[in-house]
């Protein structure tokens, strides 16, 4: 019937590719091929990186690909058009459907020196070097100071984790350009953040900008200058330049606005899933930069493509249920449900089902479940 192609292996597209695999056996449509291109030969499991990494982190795609009968295509996808992606090397690849799902990267600020002296926990590789950066300092014996950039969930993570990790001779300050930190997760969590970065000992600076990141400190909006070798960004995130590349609209994070069924608006043959498309979740709410919303995004797009393949009728992203799970270091962390954020659980209970996300919920499932064992997991 046609070629299916997935362009990127996060949650997202790992995601389209047990589902689109899924879809296949149960249609009977053995003539419909899959393949997924991807830079990297693992899944990154990209939300646990404010721990610092672990080889755990990152799952290989290969075995579970190979088990569900999807090719796996090693490279790097440069740009995209309608059914159609140019490989880093050059090659063409056209599918009858296609699905973009490269995710999203750090939206850097435009600061002077911020790239160069600065880190972030965004990829496995950028936070291994955070990773070398903190234990040499470590080793120099002198007490650290660290300052992290965004005071919005993934800072929130970074800073509160940093206590339990360099201990409590570290100076940690947390900066943001607004007044109070946590300022998008409403005004349920204030009360419980503030506690928190208390607890852990971490400074918040609100209202500040930074003017330029130097080798030996950030220089903030008025001149007052923190010295440190140790800046971190976290300061939210761009959709994958592949958006870009269509030369579609995208939103103001670079996102691909898409329909009810996951189609990019503007294309015949592509869908979109994860961090580079802008869909509705519900009436009110659109999908955020999240693994909670690239997981049944990916699902989604996976099944339309082939039903879309198949010539049968497509069904319609909805994702009624949102939750959160804030780690918050020494506090333990904090469990709510629903848009407006109420808390569910917090400290101990909180953190213990962090631990649960972090280390089952988010995870696919392993290759030795067998085909019939993933095709249940990711038809339940």
């Amino acid at each position: 019937m046609g070629k299916l192609v997935i362009a990127g292996g996060g949650f997202a597209g790992t995601w389209a590719a047990m589902a689109a695999a899924a879809k296949r056996d149960e249609l009977g449509a053995d003539d419909i091929g899959i393949e997924l291109v991807s830079a990297d030969e693992t899944l990154c499991i990209r939300p646990r990186l404010y721990e610092g990494t672990d080889e755990t982190m990152k799952v290989p795609l290969r075995p579970l690909l190979e088990e569900i009968g999807v090719a796996f295509t090693v490279q790097p996808v440069a740009s995209a058009g309608d059914g159609v992606l140019t490989c880093g090397n050059g090659d063409t690849i056209r599918a009858d459907r296609l699905i973009l799902a490269t995710g999203s990267s750090i939206r850097l600020p435009d600061i002077p020196g911020a790239a160069e002296h600065g880190f972030a926990a965004d990829t496995f590789e950028s936070t291994a070097k955070l990773d070398r950066h903190l234990e040499d300092r470590q080793h120099a014996g002198s007490p650290l100071t660290v300052v992290v950039v965004g005071a919005s969930f993934t800072g929130l993570e970074i800073a509160t984790k940093l206590r339990l990790r360099l201990g409590a001779d570290a100076k940690i300050h947390l900066l943001d350009i607004s007044e109070k930190p946590g300022h998008g997760l409403g005004e349920n969590l204030r009360e419980t953040i503030a506690t928190a970065l208390a607890e852990a000992d971490v400074a918040f600076l609100g209202n500040s900008s930074i003017e330029k990141v130097t080798a030996q400190g950030v220089v903030l909006a008025g001149g007052k200058t923190i010295a440190t070798e140790t800046v971190i960004f976290a300061t939210g995130f761009l959709a994958s330049p592949l958006a870009a590349s269509s030369r579609l609209e995208t939103d103001c994070s670079g996102r691909l606005p898409v329909d009810p069924f996951l189609r990019v608006k503007g294309w015949n043959k592509t869908f979109a899933a994860g961090d580079i498309a802008a869909a509705m979740v519900d009436d009110n709410n659109r999908a955020l930069m999240s693994c909670q919303h690239a997981m049944p995004m990916g699902k989604t797009a996976g099944r339309n493509a082939v039903l879309a393949l198949a010539g049968k009728e497509q069904e319609a992203y909805t994702q009624p249920f949102y939750a959160t799970c804030l780690d918050l270091g020494p506090f333990g962390a904090v469990f709510t449900n629903g848009w407006d954020r109420k808390i569910v659980a917090t400290r101990q209970e909180g953190a213990e089902m962090k631990v649960k996300i972090n280390t089952n919920w988010i995870y696919p499932p392993t290759p030795d479940l067998g085909q019939e064992g993933i095709f249940r997991y990711i038809r339940a």
